[in-house]
């Protein structure tokens, strides 16, 4: 098992360096730089050639990358060059609402998920079976966001039932915090909802029609307790995949979303930072984006090991 935790480790640090030297250099293939922000319209060239110096553009791109990675690798992620405030502080006011959304969405998502893809296939062939599918093929053609704008004009301009948008804090008040919360994290986790359930649909009949199924049903063994204790687990390995999968798609794509529920979150300021040029900043959030996606699809391939002996005898760990 230490064999399997040092090689998914190793993988995942080499992934890390690539992914952030294109973070880095992302930022330099568009046209145009934070100079052109800050010295205004119409700058001399001295003007710019100063602004360059100061910023420290003026250098070897391999030369900023060194800098601004060895610095990431303390914690420093610059000074944004906009706002003039640490990244990191910057960062760290709103990457909590990101993650509360985040990870309200994602739950939600596991929950029904999972509910609705057991139900599928224990009812495959009947109208149930039939109407889950139908439901899950019109949650996945239509965006997020529109799932968003419609919730905010059924249920907080026509029936006045929940706020249109904003954030409250769960230590100032549980439940006001909650009503806030509960249309963008809903909005967030439909199409997760959809793909979850088709995935786990397809994995639990792909359970029962193998042998072991038919052998222990034939000795007597009831339906529901092997459905908790092989089936379910034995069909686990590709949702905890998509799941992981989906966390990381939900920060990203969070974006959207706190847009229409003006969601104080990461997301938010991802795009600010873009529409103003400040390359630190952007910078700064992609690889935090990075990095809690690529923590929580380690975490995931991790939990392989518990749920399939046969995947730590892969990787060369002992079963």
């Amino acid at each position: 098992m230490l064999n399997y935790i040092a090689t998914r480790v190793i993988q995942a640090l080499v992934v890390l360096v690539l992914v952030s030297i294109l973070v880095f250099l992302i930022m330099y293939l568009v046209p145009g730089d934070a100079v052109t922000v800050l010295a205004g319209p119409d700058p001399t060239p001295e003007v710019v050639d100063a602004l360059r110096r100061k910023l420290g553009l003026d250098q070897p791109l391999p030369v900023q990358y060194v800098k601004w990675a060895l610095a990431a690798l303390q914690g420093d992620l610059g000074v944004s060059y906009i706002i003039g405030r640490p990244v990191s502080e910057l960062i760290a006011t709103r990457l909590p609402a990101t993650l509360e959304l985040a990870f309200a969405a994602i739950l939600i998502a596991s929950f029904f998920g999972i509910m609705v893809g057991i139900v599928a296939a224990q009812r495959q062939g009947t109208w149930v079976d039939g109407a889950i599918t139908a439901a899950n093929s019109f949650v996945l053609s239509i965006p997020n966001f529109w799932f968003g704008i419609l919730g905010i004009i059924t249920f907080a301009v026509w029936l006045g039932w929940l706020p249109s948008g904003g954030r409250k804090l769960f230590s100032e008040d549980p439940l006001n915090a909650l009503q806030y919360l509960i249309m963008p994290a809903v909005a967030l986790s439909l199409d997760s909802i959809a793909m979850i359930a088709r995935l786990v649909r397809a994995s639990v009949l792909d359970e029962l029609s193998r042998d072991y199924v038919t052998v222990a049903r034939a000795k007597g063994v009831g339906k529901n307790w092997l459905m908790r204790r092989h089936i379910a687990r034995n069909a686990a390995i590709p949702v905890l995949t998509v799941l992981g999968l989906r966390f990381g798609q939900m920060l990203g794509g969070a974006v959207l979303i706190e847009a229409v529920f003006n969601w104080p979150g990461l997301g938010r300021l991802t795009v600010e930072a873009i529409k103003n040029r400040d390359v630190v900043l952007v910078q700064g959030t992609l690889m935090y984006f990075v990095v809690i996606y690529m923590a929580v699809n380690l975490l995931i391939d991790l939990s392989y090991g518990l749920f399939d002996p046969r995947v730590r005898s892969s990787a060369g760990g002992k079963v």
